[in-house]
C-alpha cells in the first residue's frame, strides 16, 4: 500500500498534488531544482525509500529527471497527459502514469475527488497498487494506456483549451458595448449540459445550423479582427458540414 510520496517538482501540478494529498493525510515531501520553502528539499537529496514517487515537471523535462534520480524501491510515476510509460528510465523496475485531467492553475480550489486520474504501469502488479491507492483516497481513475491518453490529451486541448480562447473573443465583443460577460453564463452553462448527450454535435444551434446566411453575413461585417472572422467563417462551415452528416 502506498503510505508516502515524494513529489518531484513545485510547479502548479506538483504543488496542488502535494496540498491535496497531505490533506488525505497522506506523507508528503517535495522535492525541486530550485525550492521555494522549508518544507521543500533540493532535488540532490531525493532517497529511494517512498513508496511512490511522482514526477510533476513540464512534459520536455521528465524523461530527463527519470534519469537523474536514484532508482526507486517503490513506483516511480509520472503526471503529463502527452509522456509515453517507455520514456520513464527503465532503470525504476515499477514505473507508472497517474495522469489527473484537470487544469491545475495557481492555488487551485479544484477538488481531488472531482479530478479522473488516467492510470497506467508497467505490469498488471503495479496497476493494481496504483489502482487500490485511488480507491483508498476515493479518486476517479480511468486505465488508458498511452496511445489513448495522448489522444485524450488532445480532445482536452481542443475542448477545453480552444473553447476558453473563445469565451475570451466573447468578452473582448460585449466589451464594446459595455455588457458584462456574466450575461452569457447561462447560456453556456447549458452548453455544458448539453454534453450529457453522447455527441455534442446533436445540441448544436445558432445560424450556421439554420441556414441562416443573413446573420452570418452581419457577424461577418462586426468582426474587426480578419482571423477571428476568417475562423467564424471556417467554423460556421464546419458546423453545416457536421450537422448535415448527422441528420
Amino acid at each position: 500500500m502506498i503510505k508516502s510520496v515524494a513529489i518531484i517538482g513545485n510547479g502548479k501540478v506538483g504543488t496542488y498534488m502535494a496540498r491535496a494529498f497531505r490533506r488525505k493525510g497522506i506523507k508528503v515531501q517535495v522535492y525541486a531544482r530550485s525550492p521555494k520553502s522549508k518544507t521543500e528539499l533540493n532535488l540532490s537529496e531525493l532517497d529511494q525509500d517512498s513508496d511512490l514517487c511522482l514526477i510533476c515537471v513540464a512534459d520536455r523535462n521528465v524523461a530527463k529527471v527519470s534519469t537523474k534520480i536514484p532508482a526507486q524501491h517503490g513506483i516511480l510515476a509520472h503526471s503529463s497527459g502527452t509522456i509515453a510509460l517507455e520514456d520513464l528510465d527503465s532503470k525504476h523496475e515499477k514505473r507508472g502514469i497517474f495522469y489527473p485531467l484537470m487544469s491545475i492553475a495557481e492555488n487551485s480550489q479544484v477538488d481531488l475527488m472531482e479530478i479522473p486520474f488516467c492510470l497506467e504501469a508497467t505490469d498488471d502488479s503495479v496497476l493494481q497498487d496504483l489502482e487500490d491507492w485511488a480507491e483508498t483516497l476515493s479518486l476517479k481513475h480511468y486505465r488508458v494506456p498511452s496511445h489513448q491518453r495522448k489522444r485524450l490529451h488532445l480532445a482536452a486541448v481542443i475542448g477545453h483549451n480552444f473553447s476558453n480562447l473563445l469565451y475570451h473573443w466573447a468578452y473582448l465583443e460585449l466589451k464594446k458595448s459595455d455588457l458584462p460577460l456574466a450575461i452569457l453564463k447561462p447560456l453556456l452553462k447549458q452548453q455544458v449540459a448539453g454534453l450529457e448527450s453522447e455527441d455534442p454535435i446533436m445540441h448544436q444551434t445558432g445560424p450556421a445550423v439554420r441556414g441562416d446566411f443573413n446573420t452570418i453575413e452581419a457577424h461577418l461585417k462586426m468582426l474587426e479582427n480578419p482571423e477571428l472572422a476568417d475562423l467564424y467563417s471556417k467554423i460556421s462551415e464546419l458546423i453545416q458540414k457536421e450537422y448535415e452528416e448527422k441528420l
